[in-house]
């Protein structure tokens, strides 16, 4: 989800430097998605193994065919003229700000450098603009410059005591940029800023309430913006540089789960996606009147791209992809793949999944780019066709169910309390009509991610088995854990 993103990722691997260079590999055997990695920010020897650091990517932008922009954690930018190219065709800057302060002896205003570059929008080949976490902008008419060509404006107020927390920018054209800040406790949050003339800096500030945490922004055309915000709160204008009064409020039509990413095109479609997986589109954007489908995912939607009113693509943060022919048609006019599987280990208890996918950008219907978690950087050429079946393979019939994450513990949790409370988030790579769980030896009921419940102490398991289109049922997927007090988890341990 767009949370903050961690500063790196550690992740232990046996191979050599050498296959990070390798050519582009497909994702799967019939994807339409081929994945590069981009190499390693930092690398760590241990008597465990060497271990690789990759900077997290949380944003991207194509405004051609030849040129795609990626900005993450790190102060990292990568771009590239052949973006389906391997990965070698990519290459990697750190844009900077002038000379580095030190926070500890600075009075306020005060900058650290190496931060999060958050979101990335490019106008045309000729203008990119990317906005950071600690209140940077960053403005480009040479995006394949070097760090060089990327100048930084800071949008902080001179005597405040944080940062305006940037979370997304939108150029509909290059004599317009909107960005938008976040953080639900930050004084800086609720935020629309504004530039006719990004390159030169000039950023005008619009405050749409400071309590307000807006995840993300877009405008189909210059007279049309979408802003949409933590507990389903979406915002629009038809005059975005007009002040906090051009922006109106239309409510939660997707209900109180967070919004992330959002896309327009032009202003016959937006859409955007929600915390439980879910797609919301509206064809009349300033009007109102937003439909909601389950696109086949039951987690946070982190990144949205409608290359035209009948083609979009949404990621989320279990490294899945959605893509429809149709955005107003309804569940069924979406198509699900999971492209990074969620493999835990025991590095990860108790951690979120690492497999992530935080935005998606597409020049056209014949080019999109997804990035996410670890450096990752997916590209299709024909990302809304459906692949066929390997020669050989029969169509799967019965629908399949995962359990991705279990909230606060993967394998065991500990309690002072009598009861612990459990969430289990689940999907299915296939098209369902819904979900049945079973909790330990109770029946099997309607149920859907992410599934909420209290436990007790002892041994349990969780039964999550799909409902295909027809009615038949799946297999269970099955989730054995185990609730332990203090004292029972001490006397465990000496054992």
């Amino acid at each position: 989800m767009r949370r903050p993103l961690p500063r790196f990722t550690l992740i232990a691997v046996s191979c050599a430097l050498a296959l990070l260079a390798a050519p582009a590999a497909p994702a799967g055997a019939n994807s339409n998605w081929t994945l590069r990695q981009l190499p390693p920010t930092s690398v760590e020897h241990t008597e465990a193994g060497t271990r690789y650091s990759w900077a997290p990517l949380s944003g991207v932008s194509c405004p051609t065919q030849s040129l795609c922009v990626a900005v993450g954690a790190e102060h990292t930018l990568a771009f590239s003229q052949a973006p389906t190219g391997g990965v070698a065709r990519w290459h990697v800057v750190h844009p900077t700000a002038g000379p580095s302060k030190n926070c500890a002896e600075e009075e306020p205003p005060c900058y650290e450098l190496g931060g999060r570059l958050q979101a990335v929008s490019c106008a045309s080949e000729a203008l990119c603009v990317a906005v950071t976490y600690e209140g940077f902008i960053y403005a480009s008419t040479d995006p394949t410059g070097g760090a060089a060509a990327w100048s930084p404006t800071v949008v902080n107020e001179p005597h405040g005591t944080g940062a305006t927390h940037l979370t997304a920018v939108s150029c509909p054209s290059p004599s317009l940029c909107v960005a938008v800040s976040g953080g639900s406790n930050n004084s800086y949050g609720g935020r629309v800023l504004t530039s006719t003339n990004p390159t030169a800096g000039q950023w005008q500030v619009a405050r749409l309430g400071s309590s307000l945490d807006l995840r993300g922004v877009s405008c189909g055309t210059p007279s049309l913006c979408v802003a949409v915000a933590r507990e389903g709160r979406i915002f629009v204008s038809t005059d975005p540089t007009a002040g906090a009064s051009a922006w109106r409020e239309i409510g939660t039509p997707g209900g109180p789960g967070d919004l992330e990413g959002v896309s327009c095109a032009s202003t016959l479609l937006c859409a955007a996606g929600n915390l439980t997986g879910n797609i919301l589109t509206s064809t009349d954007p300033a009007g109102g009147g937003w439909s909601e489908a389950n696109a086949g995912g039951s987690v946070q939607i982190t990144g949205v791209s409608c290359p035209t009113p009948s083609r979009c693509v949404a990621v989320d943060n279990n490294g899945d992809v959605v893509t429809s022919t149709d955005p107003t048609g309804g569940a069924a006019s979406w198509r699900f793949e999971n492209l990074v599987p969620f493999r835990p280990t025991a590095e990860q208890v108790g951690q979120p999944p690492r497999n992530a996918l935080f935005a998606a950008s597409c020049a056209s219907t014949s080019l999109c780019a997804l990035v996410g978690l670890n450096g990752r950087i997916f590209t299709a050429t024909e990302p809304f066709s459906v692949p066929p079946d390997p020669p050989g393979r029969r169509a799967r019939r019965r629908p399949r169910t995962i359990i991705v994450f279990a909230e606060n513990f993967w394998g065991r949790s500990l309690t002072r309390h009598r009861r612990v409370r459990a969430r289990f988030r689940f999907y299915s790579p296939t098209r369902t009509r819904g979900f049945e769980c079973k909790r330990d030896r109770g029946r099997y009921r309607r149920c859907r991610s992410p599934l909420r419940y209290w436990v007790g102490h002892g041994r349990h398991a969780l039964r999550v088995r799909a409902i295909g289109p027809t009615g038949l049922r799946g297999p269970a997927a099955i989730k054995l854990f185990r609730v332990l007090s203090p004292n029972r988890a001490r006397r465990l341990a000496t054992r």
